[in-house]
């Protein structure tokens, strides 16, 4: 059937192609259909007569009507001039029978490609019959609703001889063509279905860097780069190649490639490119079945080599002065110089962040002017570069400047005010600048324009009424030459009328502080405070201006009120934040034995320590003495107690104080923190190094502990607990005792403690010592006694 066909001629077509050794990517193809435009009969009962376009079907064969014989050629034309040159792979052409006079009697048609004709075909003047298609193949049906021939060899030569439109006869044989039992009808209409492909475009809008193909530019490395637009009829994605050579020697031919998505292709070939060489260079577009014709030739030439020299700027309108010259808008002139280097025809320059340029040598290696005008004032720098013909940079010239400060000034009457009330702020030109307009704004509020009067000057009025704005002006004048000038203006001069807070200096936890506010904003009401950015509260302000708030504190040091106040009309001031001291009300505590500066007496020596207070009636004291539970005390006529504490570590001590009044009133606590000095007894012994199993340590102890009764010493073998051991101290208060290193056969560490006691059993801290007992001493010693 018809659909085989079609396939079995699109993989014949492929296999030939991939026999030739030609790649087929599915997207260097394309599959597309035309049809015939046009088509006609001839009749040979009308023998000089052609029927062009008429209404009905298209007849081939002999039919009688009426008792006249009509024998019948049907011709279909094809417009081929959107193919040229395009490969054909494969192409089915297809038709319609409409009527068949007997579907007994066997299909004889045939399809021939004809010669071209002048004119509209008749009976008598019919065009040549050049080649018959191979088929049809047919639907197993009559009539056959597709009849497909193989199209591919008549379009390609077709094609391929130039020919712009394709037409063909269809027609029966001669032994069947006068036979009415043989004739048909078919529908006047012929498609072909091709698989095709059609080289891409030749390049056009070639370009070496920015420049057109008709110039010859010089360019620096990366300027080079060579592009074109490319197009493929059958597809978007293909290949550029492009070729490049010295013009005096084309032998140097060398190319590169660029895979184009879309229309445009690129290659930049700097890396092989000479210094000093005039190139020249085409492209051409290439799929993987075709190849366009190359474009057009275009040419460069290479400049590496950029300027030696380094540009000098001068200027007298901007020179590196303080306070500088010339103002922000008022333009200067710099010039550029080249110093004679012939290489350099022009200057790329900057100036602040923003602003740069290019201008070109009144000469090569010559100079040229840059009117800047600034932007900022200050400090600022110039710089340039030295530019050849093809582009280079050579090394960078530097030129530092100030611009003076030219914002106009502002003066405000009166000079200093309160919040609320109204001021005249005139703004003036700075020295001969000029004004005609100023453009000013308040804070961060809208900037406004506004005209200067005949002498240059301008006012505003201004009532500040919000404590927390700045209210600070920024106004730039726009000068006679059309230039803004650079900021000026100024802060508005303030009083924002901010409360005064008078506390007393002896204000103390937990007893009522009696704090005076006094009002400045003139017209003020009431003052509106927090303490410790507790809830605010208000209050009016009396006929001095101030009110008395009292508070409490709660704990001592530190605390904070804030107040501001309030007029009739609702003006409200600047806050006042103040921090007020209140005192501890807790105990003092002193010791002469144990200070609480320094490290005091030693360990399990008593010391005495006394608790006194400044609030009156105080009636008892509560103390915690290094975490143990609170002891209280009473206290003396004096409001004062006195307890004895005996430390027994080195580690600083605590001793915490409350007191209690005869109302009831328990302070803040008082802290104390003290130092006791260790008393443990000096240890001496003869031991030394490692020491063998079973030999004799002889151990002294020295007395530091007041009131010394005994010591104590303790070995601990590896450091495992042993029996404490009594001492009795001598006449002179010295101690003795000695041990004997344990037998082992291993090594093990061995430890001494020691320690003393006073009469009411009170133990110092301890004393260490500690050996290493080796089992290999002894038999080192004997085999040294053996030799």
């Amino acid at each position: 059937m018809g659909s085989r066909r079609t396939k079995a001629g699109i993989v014949a077509a492929t296999a030939a192609l991939l026999m030739a050794g030609t790649a087929l990517p599915a997207s260097a193809t394309q599959i597309t259909s035309i049809q015939s435009t046009s088509w006609s009969y001839i009749d040979s009962a009308q023998p000089g007569k052609s029927f062009v376009n008429p209404a009905g079907d298209a007849p081939i064969g002999a039919k009688v009507d009426h008792g006249q014989k009509h024998v019948s050629k049907s011709y279909f034309t094809f417009d081929l001039s959107g193919l040229r040159g395009t490969k054909v792979l494969s192409a089915e052409l297809s038709g319609k029978e409409t009527a068949v006079a007997d579907c007994s009697a066997p299909r004889g048609t045939e399809l021939w490609v004809t010669a071209p004709a002048k004119k509209a075909p008749t009976w008598n003047d019919q065009p040549r019959e050049l080649t018959k298609l191979a088929g049809p193949g047919s639907l197993d049906v009559c009539p056959s609703d597709y009849l497909d021939w193989d199209a591919a060899p008549v379009l390609q030569q077709a094609i391929d001889a130039g020919r712009t439109s394709l037409t063909m006869v269809l027609r029966l044989p001669d032994g069947q063509q006068h036979n009415p039992r043989f004739g048909r009808t078919y529908r006047p209409l012929l498609y072909v279905s091709l698989e095709k492909n059609q080289p891409p475009s030749t390049p056009t809008a070639l370009k070496t860097g920015t420049h057109a193909c008709a110039e010859t530019p010089l360019v620096r490395h990366g300027g080079a780069a060579m592009s074109a637009t490319v197009s493929d009829p059958d597809d978007y994605s293909f290949t550029a190649e492009f070729a490049w050579w010295p013009v005096d020697h084309p032998d140097q031919r060398a190319t590169g490639t660029d895979d184009v998505y879309g229309s445009g292709a690129y290659f930049d070939p700097d890396s092989r490119l000479a210094d000093g060489v005039t190139y020249a260079w085409q492209v051409r577009a290439k799929d993987s079945l075709a190849t366009s014709a190359w474009s057009e030739t275009c040419r460069f030439t290479t400049d590496f080599t950029p300027p030696a020299t380094a540009p000098v700027i001068t200027s007298t309108d901007y020179v590196y002065e303080v306070p500088g010259k010339g103002g922000v808008g008022i333009p200067g002139d710099f010039t550029l110089d080249a110093g004679g280097d012939t290489q350099v025809v022009g200057f790329q320059w900057q100036a602040g962040y923003t602003d740069s340029g290019y201008v070109a040598a009144d000469r090569p290696g010559g100079k040229a002017t840059v009117r800047y005008t600034p932007r900022d004032d200050g400090p600022m720098s110039m710089s340039a570069y030295g530019l050849d013909a093809a582009g280079n940079y050579g090394p960078s010239g530097d030129y530092r400047f100030f611009v003076a400060r030219n914002g106009p000034s502002m003066t405000c009457t009166p000079a200093r005010a309160f919040l609320g009330e109204t001021r005249q702020c005139t703004f003036a030109p700075h020295g001969t600048d000029g004004a005609t307009e100023y453009l000013y704004k308040i804070d961060n509020g809208p900037e406004v324009t506004l005209p200067a009067g005949p002498d240059g000057t301008a006012a505003i009025s201004v009532t500040p009424t919000d404590a927390a704005k700045s209210y600070r002006v920024s106004v730039r004048a726009r000068m006679t030459n059309g230039n803004l000038s650079g900021d000026g203006g100024g802060q508005i001069d303030i009083d924002r009328g901010a409360p005064t807070v008078d506390a007393p200096a002896d204000a103390m936890v937990g007893k009522p502080v009696v704090l005076t506010l006094h009002a400045v904003l003139p017209g003020s009401t009431s003052f509106t405070y927090d303490w410790d950015y507790g809830e605010p509260a208000t209050v009016p302000v009396g006929p001095d201006g101030t009110a008395r708030v009292t508070v409490v504190p709660d704990r001592p040091y530190y605390h904070t009120i804030r107040v501001s106040t309030t007029t009739a009309a609702g003006l409200v001031s600047a806050t006042n934040e103040e921090s007020v001291q209140v005192g501890s009300d807790g105990p003092a505590i002193t010791s002469t034995e144990f200070p609480e500066c320094c490290e005091g007496g030693y360990v399990t020596t008593p010391g005495t320590f006394t608790f006194s207070s400044q609030l009156p009636g105080v009636v008892s004291y509560t103390y915690s003495y290094f975490g143990a539970a609170p002891v209280t005390v009473p206290a003396g006529p004096d409001g004062t107690a006195s307890v004895v504490l005996t430390p027994l570590t080195t580690d600083t001590q605590y001793l915490d104080v409350t007191s209690t009044s005869a109302d009831g009133w328990v302070s803040q606590p008082g802290y104390y923190r003290f130092y006791p000095k260790s008393a443990a007894p000096p240890l001496v012994c003869d031991g030394t190094g490692n020491l063998r199993p079973g030999q004799v340590v002889h151990c002294t102890l020295t007395p530091v502990q007041p009131g010394l009764a005994a010591y104590g010493y303790r070995i601990r073998p590896n450091g495992e607990t042993g029996p404490d051991v009594v001492v009795q101290p001598g006449a002179d208060g010295t101690g003795a005792f000695e041990f004997t290193a344990p037998a082992t056969d291993t090594k093990i560490w061995l430890y001494v403690d020691a320690w003393s006691v006073n009469a009411a059993g009170q133990r110092t801290d301890k004393s260490y010592t500690s050996y290493y007992v080796d089992p290999a001493a002894s038999a080192a010693n004997r085999a040294t006694h053996a030799v």
